[in-house]
């Protein structure tokens, strides 16, 4: 399995950490838009639909939130309540 190089500074962890929440919000827009048809087939897609792409882009981020959770229990620095 390749190796992915973590990002180069701060900054660059910070520009996409940025980048992903407002992707995320686009997201969330355009589901809230009540003009939305959830079920329109996306043009660029073969066959996919906003609604399927809404669900996979929330799998997703939920398995990953996992890892980040795990990691840093593993880490010990969980943050103390």
């Amino acid at each position: 399995m390749a190796e992915t190089p973590g990002p180069a500074s701060e900054a660059d962890w910070d520009k996409s950490v940025q980048q992903f929440q407002h992707d995320l919000d686009e997201m969330v827009g355009l589901v809230k838009n009540s003009r939305t048809d959830l079920f329109a087939k996306i043009p660029h897609g073969d066959g996919q639909t906003i609604l399927r792409q809404a669900l996979v882009l929330a799998d997703h981020n939920a398995y990953h939130l996992g890892q980040l959770v795990d990691l840093r229990r593993a880490l010990g620095t969980w943050p103390q309540p």
